[in-house]
Order: structure tokens, then sequence, then C-alpha cells
């Protein structure tokens, strides 16, 4: 054995900052096995080796699973590309936040120097994937919920994001429509206001296929009582939009 063609897991460590654990770790699950392994159990790693480690690392970095890495090295290269191909809107979308958290913050600093910062004028934390798993434990029994969760099942992670970008902007013009209403004092039986809460059944359906009256009620239910939608909705509108559209929906099932 030469020296420089191999290297200890300590130097592996050293080199990438990946602990003689992990090492052993991804060893016993046969993702990273040593290119020599000796009769006393000594583990020695080729610069091959090394390569491989620095792609798992990069994959972590995208949030594949070790499973999901696994399953990676036995792919073809287009069958790879396609999976880096899913991934990359997840990490232009994470830029984007950091670049609006940095931009706010640096406005923050420089005029509000001497104030706690406001998290209400902070426009787009990314909790999606909170109120997702919230809605799961809320939910998951329910048909509504079993129903919303077999739509996204046939939707790539891309698709996924395409689809929840084009349904905030259904809802945000739902939101805005609603506000000419409220602020036109239109009553929430009229035509108009009763043909806008079709349109939302519509919009709720694209996510929840099975989307009826009963599934209304629930939603008029979370628009008055849940304060983060409420504040999501009334957001640079009517401070009292949230209620009216509630008042509407019920309104529209009577």
């Amino acid at each position: 054995m030469k020296q420089k063609d191999y290297f200890t897991p300590k130097e592996i460590g050293h080199i990438t900052d990946v602990s003689t654990r992990t090492l052993h770790y991804y060893h016993e699950i046969k993702l990273l096995i040593p290119s020599l392994v000796t009769e006393n159990g000594y583990r020695y790693y080729s610069t091959q080796d090394i390569a491989k480690l620095q792609t798992i690392l990069f994959l972590r970095q995208l949030n594949l699973s070790l499973e999901d890495i696994q399953s990676y090295f036995d792919k073809s290269i287009s069958e790879k590309n396609e999976i880096l191909e899913e991934n990359v809107s997840q990490l232009v979308q994470k830029r984007d936040q950091l670049n609006q958290m940095i931009n706010y913050l640096d406005h923050h600093l420089k005029n509000h120097k001497n104030e706690e910062i406001n998290m209400d004028k902070f426009d787009d934390f990314d909790i999606q994937q909170q109120y997702d798993k919230e809605a799961e434990v809320k939910y998951g029994e329910t048909k509504y919920y079993q129903s919303f969760k077999e739509q996204r099942n046939t939707l790539n992670k891309t698709d996924k994001q395409r689809n929840d970008k084009e349904i905030s902007r259904q809802l945000n013009q739902f939101f805005d429509e609603m506000n000419y209403f409220l602020e036109n004092e239109h009553q929430v039986d009229e035509e108009q206001v009763y043909q806008h809460i079709t349109s939302l059944k519509d919009i709720l359906r694209t996510q929840v296929p099975n989307a009826d009256n009963q599934f209304l009620e629930y939603m008029a239910l979370t628009y008055e009582n849940d304060e983060r939608f409420a504040k999501n909705i009334n957001k640079g509108r009517n401070e009292n939009l949230n209620q009216y559209i509630a008042t509407a929906i019920r309104a529209y099932l009577h």
C-alpha cells in the first residue's frame, strides 16, 4: 500500500470536515465503501472515494435523503440530471428568500436601529412547510386531506412549486376583488359576491379535488379564527376583509 494513494478516516475528516463516525456509518449502510479494508479492519479511502464523498455532501446540501442519494448513484446520467433539475427551483427559492431577508435587515438596521425588529413588516417568511405539517396533524384523517395528498402525489417538486405559485396568485386576485366589494359596501348576498365565492370554491378544488360546501365552511372558520390566515388576507387591504369573506361564504352556503 502506498501512503499517497490512500487516506485514513482521520485524513478524510481533515480534508472534508466529515467525522470518522459519519464515515463509519456511510460504510455500514454501504453508501461509501472504502476502497481498502485491511484484515484487522482498518479503512483506507482512495481519491475516487473522496470524489464520491464530495458528491454525497453536495446532494445533502440539496436536502436529498441518504436513501435518495444511495439510489442516485445507481441511475443513468440523464436520470441524475433530472433529480438535480428538480432541486434547482428549491435552491432559487432559498436564494431569493435569503436575499429578501438581507434586504429587510439592511433596511431595518439603517432606518430603525433604535427599534426592535418588527416581523409583521417582513413580507415573506417561508413557512409553507410548517403549514403543511400542521395541516397533516390537524386534518390527516379527513377525506379532504386525503384528497389533497392524492393530488399532490401526482406532481413532482417543480410542478408542486409551480402549482402553489399559481394558486397563490389566484387567491390574491380573489382577495383583491373581495376587498373591492367590501370597500364599496357591497352586501355579501349580492350576485357579484356570490359568484366570487363560487370562484373561490373552484380555486380550492385545484388543491382539494373533493372540496364541497362543508369544506367551504371549514375555510370560513379558518379565515375567521386563524390570525395567520387573517393577517395574510388583510395585508395591504381592509382589516376586516377576512371576516367579510367568511360572512360571504356563509351567505353563499345558506
